[in-house]
């Protein structure tokens, strides 16, 4: 084998290897894309979910909100304790 085609030799498997990291990169970065797509509509759902919660929140009474926030305080406090429980 003559060192020219040694040369080519080398340089196909180098560019052989540079394009199949290229590809692994690409492909990385399309699930990653992906998972920052479903992120943003799963932020967007929650963000309308929220917009309708206090539309809803605005129409109960004094006494109504003030069970509705008795009732998040005590759900919240029970599970931080479930939680430092469990620690």
């Amino acid at each position: 084998m003559s060192d020219r085609q040694f040369v080519k030799l080398m340089r196909l498997q180098a560019r052989f290897i540079g394009l199949l990291l290229r590809y692994l990169f690409l492909r990385i970065r399309y699930v990653q894309l992906h998972i920052h797509y479903y992120l943003l509509k799963a932020v967007g759902a929650a963000l309308i979910e929220a917009v309708k919660i206090e539309t809803f929140i605005k129409t109960l009474s004094k006494e109504d909100r003030l069970a509705l926030a008795a009732l998040v305080v005590v759900s919240i406090f029970f599970l931080a304790r479930i939680m430092l429980i469990r620690l």
